[in-house]
This record gives structure tokens, C-alpha cells and sequence, in this order.
């Protein structure tokens, strides 16, 4: 079993989070973007940083106005840099290096089969590993239609120096709305030969679940956050999650990932891509931890 850090928030996290007052947001005007879009509203209002939106062509998507009128309601400080290069992800490397951005929000396509994911080259999978800071990659969902608002918000604590973040994030996109709620979700996992229903007996489970409550207790205590907890028991994380999803489907789930830098990284598929691809109602959220 994997222990919990001590720390709700380490001096990294609060520094981080105290200093956020830039963030960089791509966009080219497509619907896919309104999940992401969304999310820089909330976490910008949050902490009242400013918001640059590239956007690298010569035309900018119908949706563009909409998106402008939103950042007024929200009286969130940005500018709209537009960039006619041909070369998008260098260009908006580029601008970042320049600006020294502490986010960046990056809006991705679902690809709904291997052909599309083989023959159709990914900005982000170009971008996110040339970035050296925090960067969120929003996937919104493949078949139900994108919400203009993100009530229902979960996030999966594997216990590890991400969970502050993933939890922050979940905070900064709860609070801007009302009647938003955090579910924030531990799976427990047990070997196949153990019967499930007679594992939540083990005392190791026990004091893993004691462990989950008392952190999310004092998360809540320290930032005043309401957050309803679900402590999962399963032999497969892909699996518990769609148990559970299919009874209390949220609109977006926010997950962690470490930056894969080398070719060894990038040939394995992480559990963060595998959720992604297997979530198929369900908006998903990656932090890519710098």
C-alpha cells in the first residue's frame, strides 16, 4: 500500500499557487476548446492571474467571440496575441520561452481510433514535454455534449506529491460556480484472489481508508473546501472507475501525470492516457507535473 505524504502543502505547491499569475491558453476557435476555455476562466478568476490566448493562422474560429465575451463577464484580465506562422507548436513554444508562463492550458482532440491517433500529429504531444512548468491538458468528452458549465468535478488521489495540485485545481473550478461540487476518489487496489467484498475487512484496508479520511478532513479544514470523498475497492483502476462513473458520471475527472521526456517514457502508456481513452463520457483533465 502506498503512503500518504504528510504535507497537504508543501512549500513548492504554496509558492506555486501564491506566484500564479500568468497563464498561457492556446486556442484556434474550435468547440473541442470549451471544456479547457472553461477552465482557465475558473482558475484565472481564482487567482486572479492573466490570461494570454495564441493563437497561431491567419483566421480565428467563429466560437472566438464567445469567448471574449466570456473573459468581460468574468472581468479577467487577457490579451489575444494572434501569430501567422505556419509552424504552430514552435511558435507557441516560442512564446512561451519568451514570457515564462506559470501554466499552460492545452486543449486536445480525442482521437476516437489508432488510425487517427497514427496518422494525425498532436500539438500537445509536441508541446507539453518542450515546457518546463505546470501544464493541464483538457480532453472534453467524446459522445455527450460539452457542458457550458462544470458542476460535477472528481478527482483520483493516488497519493503521491501531485494530489495538492490535483485538488487545488478541483477547488479553483468549484468555487467560481454555484452549486459545484468535488468528489475526490482513492481506489484501493487487491490482488484478483481476494474476494472484494471481504477486503474491506482487512485490517490494511482498514487503515488505508482511515488514512484517505483523515487527509481529506484536514484538506478541508486547512482551505475551507466541502469535498464529498469515495474510497473505491478494485482490482483494476481502469474497471473501478467505470463502476463507479456509470452510477455518478461527473463532467470532468482531473488526473496526474509525470512529463515524459525520454523514448523509453513516451513508448509506455501511462495510466493517465489510458483513463483518457477509456472514460468515453466523462471530460478529462491531465496535470502534467513539471
Amino acid at each position: 500500500m502506498a503512503s500518504i505524504s504528510k504535507n497537504l502543502h508543501p512549500d513548492y505547491q504554496d509558492e506555486f499557487f501564491l506566484n500564479l499569475d500568468r497563464i498561457l491558453v492556446p486556442i484556434g476557435g474550435k468547440e473541442f476548446e470549451c471544456m479547457g476555455l472553461e477552465l482557465a476562466f475558473y482558475i484565472a478568476h481564482e487567482y486572479g492571474a492573466h490570461l494570454d490566448l495564441l493563437h497561431v493562422g491567419s483566421e480565428l474560429g467563429k466560437n472566438i467571440d464567445n469567448y471574449l465575451k466570456k473573459l468581460a463577464k468574468f472581468e479577467i484580465e487577457h490579451d489575444l496575441v494572434i501569430k501567422n506562422n505556419k509552424n504552430v507548436s514552435q511558435t507557441i513554444i516560442d512564446y512561451w520561452k519568451k514570457h515564462k508562463h506559470n501554466l499552460v492550458i492545452m486543449s486536445s482532440r480525442r482521437r476516437p481510433t489508432v488510425f487517427d491517433k497514427i496518422t494525425v500529429q498532436s500539438i500537445s504531444s509536441t508541446i507539453i514535454p518542450e515546457i518546463h512548468t505546470e501544464v493541464l491538458q483538457v480532453f472534453p468528452p467524446r459522445i455527450k455534449k460539452i457542458s457550458s458549465k462544470i458542476q460535477n468535478v472528481a478527482v483520483l488521489l493516488p497519493y503521491s506529491k501531485r494530489d495538492p495540485f490535483l485538488i487545488r485545481w478541483a477547488s479553483a473550478i468549484a468555487s467560481s460556480q454555484k452549486g459545484a461540487s468535488i468528489r475526490v476518489y482513492h481506489i484501493a487496489r487487491v490482488p484478483e484472489v481476494v474476494p472484494l467484498r471481504g477486503a474491506r475487512n482487512e485490517e490494511e484496508i482498514k487503515k488505508e481508508e482511515r488514512i484517505f479520511k483523515d487527509y481529506m478532513d484536514n484538506y478541508a479544514k486547512i482551505f475551507g473546501q466541502i469535498i464529498k470523498t469515495k474510497f473505491v475497492i478494485g482490482y483494476k483502476i481502469i474497471s473501478s472507475l467505470r463502476s463507479i462513473f456509470r452510477k455518478d458520471e461527473p463532467d470532468i475527472v482531473i488526473i496526474g501525470k509525470s512529463k515524459q521526456r525520454n523514448f523509453f517514457q513516451k513508448l509506455s502508456k501511462p495510466l493517465s492516457s489510458r483513463i483518457r481513452d477509456k472514460l468515453l463520457n466523462t471530460g478529462v483533465c491531465i496535470h502534467h507535473m513539471l
